[in-house]
């Protein structure tokens, strides 16, 4: 029992206000892009570097190789190029551009991965960069034999 003149109850219970915030919100977790331009620049390096290098080959391949197989093949001329020097060109920077970007884009998702500043586009970046060489080669070579068999489908 409790004492006369007492509370029926241990300590006072006062309900929330209607409508009040209670705790703040939880603060906003800082925007991390570091790991997506290591992703847009692998893309750039893997996939628009060795598309634009491919359609390169192939025009070059498709212009110059008849000329290659009129010669049998067995001597390499650079002046055979001469008419293609624009594609030559336009493949050339294809390369060299994806390089660069492949080789930032492979050092910003290391970063990026390692100070945590957009981990999981880093790695993706990571992957794409190691991969582009392997894919910017399958590219070239394909479309080079595509532009040379154009050349052996006209021959026949």
């Amino acid at each position: 029992m409790t004492s006369p003149g007492a509370p029926d109850f241990a300590s006072p219970y006062a309900p929330a206000p209607v409508g009040a915030l209670l705790t703040p919100p939880p603060p906003t977790p800082p925007r991390r892009p570091l790991g997506a331009v290591g992703l847009v620049l692998a893309i750039l390096a893997g996939v628009v570097a060795s598309g634009v290098a491919g359609f390169a080959s192939f025009r070059v391949a498709e212009r110059a190789g008849a000329e290659f197989v009129a010669r049998g093949g067995q001597s390499v001329d650079w002046r055979l190029l001469s008419p293609v020097r624009d594609m030559v060109l336009l493949a050339e920077i294809a390369f060299w551009s994806g390089t660069v970007l492949g080789v930032a884009a492979f050092v910003i998702g290391i970063v990026a991965t390692a100070r945590n500043l957009g981990r999981g586009p880093a790695i993706a970046a990571i992957v794409i960069a190691a991969l582009g060489p392997f894919v910017f080669a399958i590219v070239v070579f394909i479309a080079v034999a595509s532009g040379a068999g154009e050349l052996v489908g006209a021959a026949v």
